[in-house]
């Protein structure tokens, strides 16, 4: 196999192919962001240093072009990226001797939508296709002006793709199979936990097995943590009825695994392959049912992954502070630099043990008041079905079970809120690298485990959200950005109306028991951009166009399907489905007046702006 590497610049000299047995184009704005902006930070560390962007593995065919093998969606996405650098940017002249030569086989309708978009880009940018979805996330996202001339010279000349070309007589099929069955590589975060191994000395023989069992069982994050441990440990971290956080440091946990292993009972049994090809199958049915009988089933989906869960525990343990002004500051959640951090920030034994500690009490506070989604009782399109649960243990027929309740069982109103405020966060940030409302939130929740105030924690959560609000909101001008004008202004708004209706009595006409966060990530205009001129609808003024009045966040399939209706064709369209309470406000007031205009949209700025006001002082 001949390997190469090629820069964005270069890689285009190829006529490429994706070949039928591909699937299409399937990036999303998560992707397509994050690819974007794990570029920027390498640009901005002003090194200049090659970024790897991955692979790209082709096979000639018999008419000379290139057929992707593997590593599609990213050579997809940097031709999305070149059209737009070609066709709407102020950067035309670094991309015009690149010529982007990229085919669908089977798929002709995708050929023809690159041919528009690398000319005539205007006649198809209201589609409704996935190449055309994905120029449409590239061009908001490259309008940030942190996106400038040295980020996109980097980009051409710095950003590397492996070019990897299979002999011309390989067996794809043959090929395809190793791909599928080759092995794992060791992931970055058993290297991290190597790392706190080796700084602890070799002779502290029950230290090195806490932390092996206290790392094992908080990387399942489907699952309660308390799962992860024996029976006879469960019940000394975490009480009788393994629902609350015993040990006040690393030395009073480690000593409640030393009491338990006097008997030899607290460590898990290492057991060889051997031993487990050599059990019959009688043992094996005893081992996986004693497994179960205390299991939660998995049934919850993290936030987040274990990697991005080690950083918001290295940010608690090294004790960053936090600012909504200057929010990334401090230790970062890209797990990239995972091992780097960590071999930065843990070098002795008291800086191990010390994190271990945090780590296992962090996960407890995660697993009981951090939100998840229950896939088991999941009707949601978006995986937004948020859950708030706390383990106990069930007795059941002589066994004992973890079984889920809601966290705040004995406080309905609470445990409304919370799940409002930790949703209206995750709806805003969902990818894991700028999840630093997280790292707030479990800053809170690891100082507030101490007393458990539930009015205390519901007044710090609500102070959180405003304080975010207030930094976004200095310069009044950030309302009327139009499309750029940020999503969390609109979350905030939503949980402010049902916030007041639902716990204050200010009746504002909307269905508060039934409005639930949603992965709203587009904004829109009420009155269209480009209305239809043939039927006497005419453009108003950008000032109103982009006026906080005339915007609102809808689901993105939503939005670019739908994006140049008239306002009373939006509201028949979507009178049914769940959209924000902001929507519901313009759509009341629209049906009010019998008419969206610029009256309605000063009127309808002019109330939420006063409401937003009110709340925050």
């Amino acid at each position: 196999m001949k390997e190469k590497e090629f820069s964005i610049k270069d890689i285009f000299t190829g006529n490429y192919k994706i070949p039928i047995y591909q699937r299409a184009y399937a990036w999303s704005d998560k992707e397509i962001e994050t690819l974007v902006d794990d570029i920027y930070d390498y640009y901005s560390l002003g090194t200049y240093q090659n970024y790897y962007i991955g692979s790209l593995v082709v096979h000639k065919d018999n008419e000379e072009k290139e057929n992707v093998i593997d590593g599609q969606q990213r050579l997809t996405t940097m031709s999305l990226l070149i059209c737009y650098l070609k066709n709407e940017s102020n950067y035309k002249d670094f991309v015009k001797d690149i010529n982007v030569n990229l085919e669908f086989e089977s798929r002709k309708r995708s050929t023809d939508i690159f041919k528009y978009l690398k000319k005539n880009y205007e006649k198809i940018i209201d589609e409704s296709n996935e190449l055309v979805e994905g120029y449409r996330i590239l061009k908001k996202k490259l309008k940030s002006e942190k996106y400038d001339e040295g980020y996109f010279r980097y980009l051409i000349n710095n950003v590397i793709l492996i070019k990897n070309e299979l002999p011309k007589d390989t067996d794809l099929n043959h090929y395809f199979e190793i791909m599928n069955n080759r092995g794992e590589q060791l992931e970055k975060h058993e290297i991290v936990k190597a790392h706190l191994m080796g700084v602890l000395d070799e002779s502290d023989v029950i230290g090195r097995k806490v932390i092996s069992e206290v790392w094992n069982a908080c990387q399942r994050l489907d699952k309660y943590v308390q799962i992860g441990f024996k029976p006879i440990i469960r019940k000394r971290i975490f009480g009788e009825r393994w629902n609350e956080f015993i040990p006040k440091d690393y030395s009073s946990m480690k000593k409640m695994f030393e009491e338990a292993n006097e008997n030899g009972k607290s460590f898990a049994k290492s057991i060889t392959i051997d031993e487990i090809i050599q059990m019959d199958n009688t043992e094996k049915g005893q081992n996986e049912k004693s497994q179960t009988n205390d299991d939660d089933t998995g049934r919850y989906h993290s936030i987040i992954n274990f990697p991005n869960f080690l950083l918001h525990v290295l940010k608690l343990f090294k004790g960053d502070s936090f600012d909504w002004r200057n929010e990334s500051e401090g230790i970062s959640l890209d797990d990239k630099k995972l091992i780097g951090q960590f071999k930065t920030n843990i070098y002795n034994v008291k800086d191990v043990e010390g994190f271990v500690y945090m780590l296992l009490k962090t996960r407890y506070v995660f697993d009981n008041y951090v939100i998840k989604t229950d896939h088991m009782n999941d009707a949601t399109d978006d995986n937004s079905n948020w859950s708030l649960h706390k383990p106990y243990m069930l007795k059941n027929k002589g066994s004992n079970k973890l079984s889920p309740r809601n966290t705040f069982y004995n406080d309905k109103n609470t445990q409304e809120i919370v799940v409002k405020i930790e949703s209206m966060f995750q709806v805003t940030d969902p990818r894991q690298i700028y999840k630093t409302f997280l790292f707030g939130i479990l800053r809170i929740l690891n100082s507030w485990i101490e007393y458990k105030d539930e009015k205390q924690l519901v007044d710090q959560l609500i102070t959180f959200a405003k304080e975010r609000f207030k930094a976004l909101t200095v310069k009044d001008r950030v309302y009327d950005s139009g499309v750029y004008t940020p999503n969390y202004i609109f979350n905030f708004l939503d949980f402010v109306l049902w916030y007041q209706q639902k716990f204050e009595g200010k009746e504002h006409g909307i269905k508060a028991n039934e409005f639930e966060f949603k992965y709203r990530n587009s904004v829109e205009h009420f009155y269209p951009q480009n209305p239809n001129q043939a039927e006497n609808h005419e453009r108003i003024d950008n000032e109103y166009l982009n006026n906080f009045g005339n915007l609102c966040i809808m689901a993105r399939r939503h939005n670019s399907l739908r994006s140049n209706l008239m306002p009373s064709a939006k509201i028949k369209e979507f009178s049914s489905t769940s959209q924000s309470l902001k929507f519901e406000r313009m759509e009341k007031l629209a049906k009010k007046n019998d008419d969206w205009n610029v009256y309605e949209i000063i009127q309808h700025e002019t109330e939420m702006k006063k409401i937003l006001s009110e709340f925050i002082s």
